[in-house]
């Protein structure tokens, strides 16, 4: 729910006067480094303080009295004590991932005219993050080979959904496209299910499981940012279901979709 919060919010960013550059410095002043401060401020010495009672904060597996040792002996390991800090990164590479969608979707949502210069632009930029993403998904997960096992893979399902995401917003401003905008809808609880193929519950594997929910997020925030700025049309398709028989049906089948979407 914070990272589809945090999508809906996204569209209030004007991608039209504003570029890619611009969002990204801002969300680097936003999350980063907050981040970064939290880390030092809050985060060690939170660690420091409790190695009397959790075995966890101890480097070494023994107490470490001096402070400034402990904090260089916990930095190189201090993304797998992160606890729940690691919202601030993962929100921020869910932002820049889903940057060309957010432009996408506003241009479209104004209905802005397909431009092959701006909006291939966009494609080919959505293409290189992708691209990008997958290296630390691959590579940086390499203990028992799971970056090639389950992350590459979540990657290539991430990339469909988003795939659908543009596809679909070309259909629903055509004539009697209004229904798209309740299978736009279900998109992003689908690729959701579909990404817990690929999840895997194994302890003690910190880094698999944030980069794995970085992918679950990315879905969660781009439904936020297709829900805001698609909520009319959906709300005009959800009339007219609600006047045919199929209405409970539809109710149950969208209750089931949201329950199974959680991560497994």
């Amino acid at each position: 729910m914070f990272f589809y919060i945090s999508g809906m919010g996204a569209t209030f960013f004007n991608t039209e006067k504003k570029g890619f550059g611009l969002f990204l410095g801002n969300k680097v002043l936003r999350l980063l480094v907050p981040f970064v401060v939290a880390i030092f401020i809050f985060l060690i010495p939170r660690l420091y303080f409790g190695q009397q009672y959790e075995e966890f904060t101890r480097p070494d597996g023994k107490v470490e009295e001096d402070y400034w040792t402990f904090q260089q002996k916990t930095l190189p390991t201090i993304f797998s004590k992160l606890s729940w800090l690691w919202y601030l990164p993962a929100l921020f590479i869910d932002c820049v991932l889903t940057y060309p969608l957010l432009a996408w979707s506003i241009r479209r949502a104004k209905k802005i005219p397909y431009n092959q210069r701006d909006d291939g632009n966009i494609i080919l930029l959505q293409i290189a993050l992708l691209c990008v993403w997958c290296y630390p998904c691959f590579y940086m997960d390499t203990s028992m080979n799971y970056g090639q096992r389950y992350l590459f893979p979540s990657v290539l399902t991430l990339s469909l959904v988003l795939f659908l995401f543009y596809v679909f917003q070309l259909l629903i401003y055509q004539e009697g496209g209004d229904k798209y905008a309740m299978w736009i809808k279900v998109i992003g609880p689908v690729g959701s299910i579909c990404l817990n193929y690929w999840k895997d519950q194994a302890p003690n594997m910190p880094l698999h499981h944030v980069l794995m929910m970085i992918n679950y997020d990315a879905i969660f925030f781009s439904q936020g940012v297709i829900d805001q700025l698609y909520f009319k049309a959906m709300m005009r398709q959800r009339n007219k279901m609600a006047k045919t028989v199929w209405a409970p049906l539809c109710i149950v089948v969208g209750i089931l979709l949201y329950a199974l979407s959680s991560p497994q």
